[in-house]
């Protein structure tokens, strides 16, 4: 998976890398979602609902001292286990990182095969999410 060797969710991703079959890795996205899931009802609000979900998406975005936390649910078992995965991925990295490896890691993830198109368009949407959020905290510090 060639990233940085300093990556801080780099053995998230791979365990997820070493896992054999498309089955193997949905299987381990099924099974994270149960445990990871940490957006909290009360955060599930119309302002924080991803547009054009069916199957119903929310997304939250923290920014504390430069680094970056995404929490995530969704209605859909699949759909929360993978972004609830993509938010591991994306926390706890610089606004920077997260817009420099918004282009890198989906790649590397080999979802389009395991997922309908719905599902990948929930992906791309949680990517996009990470990305718009990790660029306006940088316009706001070049602001400022």
């Amino acid at each position: 998976m060639n990233l940085r060797s300093d990556y801080p969710n780099r053995l998230l991703l791979d365990e997820y890398a070493a896992l054999d079959t498309a089955e193997d890795r949905l299987s381990w996205l099924m099974d994270r979602e149960s445990a990871h899931s940490d957006l909290l009802e009360s955060d599930m609000t119309p302002e924080k609902r991803v547009p054009g979900c069916v199957s119903g998406l929310w997304l939250k975005a923290i920014v504390r001292e430069g680094i970056c936390s995404f929490h995530a649910r969704s209605e859909s078992p699949m759909v929360n286990g993978v972004v609830t995965f993509l938010c591991e991925l994306y926390s706890g990295l610089s606004p920077e990182d997260v817009i420099t490896l918004a282009t890198t890691i989906p790649g590397k993830l080999a979802l389009e095969g395991l997922l309908s198109t719905t599902r990948k368009r929930a992906v791309s949407s949680a990517i996009s999410f990470f990305r718009h959020t990790a660029q306006q905290h940088l316009d706001t510090l070049a602001a400022a």
